[in-house]
């Protein structure tokens, strides 16, 4: 039974998934926008899912999708630097 717990690896990455979800959802963007995002969403927790899944190579493709999601709320294109 032990082994269903989390480590703590899993927490962080668990913990910045659901932000990433909560996040993503409530944004409002066009469709086309909505679903590229959430299908990159779902690759990043197919990616997590896999047996022996990187941990850091998660938390990276996380954050990376997390900085996506700002640049998206304040209406810059995703990897996009702002004009100066």
């Amino acid at each position: 039974m032990g082994d269903l717990l989390p480590g703590r690896d899993d927490d962080g990455l668990a913990g910045k998934l659901a932000q990433a979800r909560r996040r993503l959802s409530e944004l409002d963007l066009p469709a086309a926008e909505a679903d590229r995002l959430h299908r990159q969403f779902i690759a990043i927790c197919d990616a997590a899912k896999v047996p022996d899944a990187d941990r850091a190579s998660g938390l990276r493709r996380v954050a990376a999708f997390l900085s996506t999601l700002d640049q998206v709320a304040v209406g810059r294109p995703p990897n996009k630097k702002p004009k100066r």
